[in-house]
Formats: structure tokens, C-alpha cells, sequence
């Protein structure tokens, strides 16, 4: 690994488990011949039901948001997501401009701390940095796709304070950059 958070050589793993709920999930960060892929299966239940979502992010060598996939799956629940970007901020769903979601670089999908994973690799901040972000915020079980403002600030070599309209929060990440405990949400309980 480069300094600053760099390219990841090869694919990582980790095995979340929520704080809140019975579930899991297993996400995989691997290189992509143009830039990176977060891939993951998230068991939840919500509301007294099983849900099961599957979700793919790709991004090009600079962790810029490409394309995001998602399908969530539940006893009344089947529903997709499809989102391109362009890496600039301009966002589409099946070629027709997303206005609402203009100027955002990231996704932030909120049943996942993957996601935190992308933006603090994207941003390699320093510790004592602070940078605010843009993100299209995909809700959860709301299904809403919406811009929102999202600050981090790295704290040390290994936490960062994550501020976001509905939560301001310390995030411990492992060596790169991989978010190992989400407080009131996620601790990873296996790496590799």
C-alpha cells in the first residue's frame, strides 16, 4: 500500500455485523483494470422480515464514483437501483440527467459502511484535515435518492470524525482505509 490510503494491490474483505438488528454483511474492495470495485451482500431484518440486498459500486483510480447498483429484496419488498456519474458531479439513471443530484462525487448507501470506505480513500486527508463532501445519499429501507453534505475530519492515523445531516460519529478504519467500527451501526468482526 502507497502512502496516504493508495491503490489497494489486490482485493480486501471484510465481514460487518450491525449494532441495532440481527444481520451481517460481506463486502470485498478489489482493483478493476479502471479503478476499483466495492461489492457486498447485506442480510438484514427489518421490521420482523428477512432483507436481503446486494450492491455494487464502481469507481475510476482516483475512488470517484462511476456507477452504482443495488437490489433489495424482502417478504414485499423487489426493487433496483441503477445510478451512473461522471466523476464531476453529473449524475443519470438510464441516459436522463439526475438534476437533483448535481456536484455530488460520491455515494453514501446508508445500509453500508462501505461507502465511508470510498470517501475516506478518495479523499486521503491528513490527520488534523477536514474535507466536506457531496454525496447522492441512497435511504434505507425509504429507498430515497437525495444530495446531501457530508464532512470528514481525520482525527489520527486510524479515526475520522463523520458528520452528516443525521449523525455525527467517530469511525475507526483499519491500516487501509476500511471501516472497522461505525458506532451505532457497524463493527467489522473479520478482515482479509
Amino acid at each position: 500500500m502507497v502512502s496516504r490510503l493508495g491503490r489497494l494491490a489486490e482485493m480486501a474483505g471484510v465481514l460487518w455485523q450491525p449494532h441495532d438488528r440481527p444481520g451481517a454483511e460481506r463486502a470485498v474492495i478489489e482493483p478493476t483494470i479502471d479503478g476499483f470495485r466495492v461489492a457486498g451482500t447485506v442480510l438484514l431484518v427489518i421490521d420482523e422480515l428477512p432483507h436481503e440486498i446486494r450492491y455494487s459500486v464502481l469507481t475510476d483510480h482516483r475512488w470517484r464514483t462511476r456507477t452504482v447498483g443495488a437490489h433489495v429484496q424482502g417478504a414485499a419488498t423487489d426493487r433496483r437501483l441503477a445510478l451512473h456519474a461522471d466523476g464531476e458531479g453529473a449524475w443519470s439513471v438510464t441516459d436522463e440527467p439526475v438534476v437533483d443530484l448535481f456536484g455530488a462525487i460520491d455515494a453514501d448507501l446508508s445500509w453500508t459502511p462501505a461507502t465511508n470506505t470510498i470517501a475516506i480513500r478518495r479523499l486521503a486527508l491528513e490527520v488534523g484535515e477536514t474535507a466536506e463532501v457531496r454525496v447522492a445519499h441512497v435511504a434505507f429501507p425509504e429507498h430515497e435518492v437525495r444530495r446531501v453534505t457530508q464532512h470528514y475530519t481525520r482525527v489520527s492515523d486510524h479515526r475520522y470524525v463523520y458528520r452528516s445531516p443525521t449523525a455525527e460519529v467517530e469511525l475507526t478504519v483499519d491500516a487501509s482505509g476500511i471501516v472497522t467500527h461505525y458506532p451505532g451501526g457497524w463493527t467489522a468482526v473479520a478482515t482479509g
